[in-house]
């Protein structure tokens, strides 16, 4: 079955129709139509539970895949995420075509030739407790703050895309204040004060057009989570941190800078309450938020891995 969030940045019935030409003869149920936020959740579980879909084909940006991955994860049916929204970080890490159409089709060959799906790690955030899966990343303070500005205007996110984003990051940095941020735990370790914190299950982080945005290069490593955060207040250590990341992995090493991997937990705790982003998605403020890797999710890749059909 097919899930289209017909609010994405590259979602046009043209592209619907495509789907359904190359998908149709390969055992296509239904397209479906997401109509509000959490829908695509709801879809992907009825898509599974009542039309026995052995894949989910959405057609949309992280925020729909995520939304998809939540229902799908441990239920042996595969997550196929075509790049329909603005910089569909997901779909490309798992090597599928920028352009929707070209991956379309090459889902449609790799279906074909019934190649089997891999199974990847995700990651589950619980802030007072409410529930969410994230399959790129997410974070409180900093990149959470942009999120939300990000959101606020989204006229300037469709008119210059990612460097509205990185404005917005600017001024979140500006805003922070020496004292403000988060206690955190690595695994039930000490606690320790960060300004911001970035939490990813994959890599890379984001892109800014082809470029990979390499923030956390140990995420997704044996299942673990990757963190980092900014062990200052002010711009020097996000700037180091977007610097670094851009041009290579030197932003480790500095003193502004924390980071390492969580093979169980990472625990958050703030007074104030902090803002929380999931995928890019503002979730609200929170004063407790735990995050964890999520097993079983299975994904189709671009060019696939074995080509023996599913069980």
């Amino acid at each position: 079955m097919v899930l289209v969030n017909p609010a994405s940045t590259a979602a046009h019935p043209g592209l619907v129709d495509h789907a359904e030409r190359v998908l149709r003869p390969l055992g296509l149920r239904a397209v479906l139509t997401t109509e509000m936020r959490g829908h695509a959740t709801e879809l992907a579980r009825m898509a599974v539970e009542t039309h026995g879909a052995l894949t989910v084909v959405t057609m949309g940006g992280d925020g729909t895949a995520a939304e998809a991955a939540g229902a799908l994860i441990g239920t042996g049916s595969a997550l196929a995420p075509m790049p329909a929204g603005s910089t569909n970080v997901f779909a490309r890490t798992l090597g599928w075509p920028r352009n929707c159409e070209m991956a379309l089709d090459e889902l449609a060959g790799d279906i074909a030739r019934g190649t089997r799906p891999d199974r990847v790690t995700i990651g589950h955030v619980s802030a007072d407790g409410d529930d969410r899966i994230f399959i790129v990343n997410a974070g409180v303070g900093i990149d959470a703050e942009a999120a939300e500005t990000v959101e606020r205007h989204p006229d300037m996110k469709r008119h210059i895309g990612q460097a509205w984003f990185a404005g917005a990051t600017a001024m979140a940095a500006l805003r922070t204040r020496k004292g403000d941020g988060v206690v955190v735990s690595i695994d039930g370790g000490a606690p320790f004060r960060l300004a911001s914190l970035s939490v990813a299950c994959s890599r890379p982080f984001a892109f800014f057009g082809d470029r990979p945005f390499d923030l956390i290069p140990e995420a997704g490593e044996d299942g673990a989570l990757g963190w980092l955060g900014s062990a200052t207040g002010g711009v020097i250590g996000p700037a180091v941190a977007v610097a670094g990341a851009l041009t290579g992995a030197w932003h480790l090493d500095s003193p502004t800078v924390a980071h390492g991997v969580a093979h169980e937990r990472i625990t958050m705790e703030s007074d104030e309450g902090v803002a929380l982003q999931a995928d890019g998605e503002p979730l609200g403020r929170f004063h407790h938020a735990v995050f964890t890797p999520a097993a079983g999710l299975l994904v189709m890749r671009s060019g696939g891995g074995s080509d023996t059909a599913r069980d």
